[in-house]
């Protein structure tokens, strides 16, 4: 495998606070079996994910306060390499909730917006870092924007980096995504649910889902691949090449939070590997499915992702 670069981008970073109960009581005082703090956003596990993939992982983000110096040290110890934009106001913090029976609830802090001066030095070392030390590297932006930041932001990062000559991945949701469509970037990945909010209309099976692929293709994207949980990824190019459905094997799952994200970051690799079709999808599905075995949030296997590689069903549409 190359070891490309993988710059991620990450507007709304967060510690990620994961609290086990045994069973989650509304309404009621619940006692954690196990609490612990990690550095999280959607960023932070595709930067994880690359790195335990065998790429340069890179992450630039806004991080502010004692968190965001936590979330910068965390990610360093892990081998990937950061840069930040410091914020004025603190970094935000997430909270996950994991019930013994695997059923997770999570509560989203909206973040804070970074003001002019910030993403105007956010652009301004994006797009020189694109020019010199990260020459060439692929850029995958991924996670919500901060409430109150204009989706404005991802569209200029995307122009940055196809001035720059690299291929931009995106993962995000709402008006951030269909804004980020217009700047025609190589690689969109809504979840099911996401692609559903974006286009105000329910898809409840498979046809409906490759539609709505369609139509993002459609709408600016060059390729477009839409998670599906357990059933899998549906994956399809504006090429008019055939359209893919990938689906996992049965897995008894540490956690799913963090699958999509892992995904990416096979897409990204299999990108920088100029893997194409069945191969780059087989490869992306299982390293969504290794992320499901691991007991933190993007820091896969390798060996799991070799492992179930050869358990995933691909199908043509």
């Amino acid at each position: 495998m190359k070891n490309g670069t993988i710059l991620c981008v990450s507007a709304n970073p967060a510690l990620d606070r994961q609290v086990r109960v045994p069973n989650l009581l509304l309404g009621e005082v619940n006692r954690a079996t196990r609490a612990l703090s990690l550095s999280g956003g959607k960023a932070a596990h595709v930067a994880l994910s690359a790195r335990a993939l065998g790429a340069r992982s890179v992450w630039i983000g806004f991080l502010g306060g004692a968190i965001g110096k936590q979330c910068a040290a965390e990610l360093q110890e892990l081998g990937v390499e950061t840069v930040v934009i410091q914020t004025k106001s603190s970094t935000r913090v997430n909270v996950e909730i994991i019930e013994d029976s695997g059923r997770i609830t999570e509560i989203l802090d909206p973040g804070v917006a970074p003001d002019a001066t910030e993403q105007s030095e956010m652009l301004g070392v994006f797009s020189e870092g694109l020019d010199s030390s990260w020459k060439g590297a692929l850029v995958a932006i991924s996670g919500s924007l901060p409430a109150g930041t204009k989706p404005a932001l991802y569209t200029s990062l995307i122009d940055a980096a196809h001035r720059a000559g690299s291929r931009v991945l995106v993962d995000t949701s709402g008006e951030a995504l269909r804004a980020s469509l217009h700047p025609h970037p190589d690689f969109v990945k809504p979840n099911g649910r996401e692609a559903e909010l974006l286009l105000g209309r329910k898809l409840p099976d498979i046809q409906s889902i490759k539609e709505a692929a369609d139509e993002l293709l459609r709408l600016g994207a060059q390729s477009c691949a839409i998670t599906l949980g357990a059933k899998g990824v549906l994956w399809a190019s504006a090429d008019g090449g055939p359209v893919w459905l990938a689906k996992p094997p049965h897995l008894k799952a540490i956690s799913t939070v963090g699958s999509g994200d892992a995904t990416l970051a096979g897409f990204a690799c299999a990108t920088l590997n100029r893997w194409h079709g069945e191969d780059a999808l087989r490869f992306a599905t299982a390293c969504g499915a290794a992320n499901c075995l691991a007991e933190f949030e993007g820091r896969i296997s390798l060996a799991d992702v070799h492992s179930l590689m050869s358990k995933i069903e691909i199908e043509i549409l």
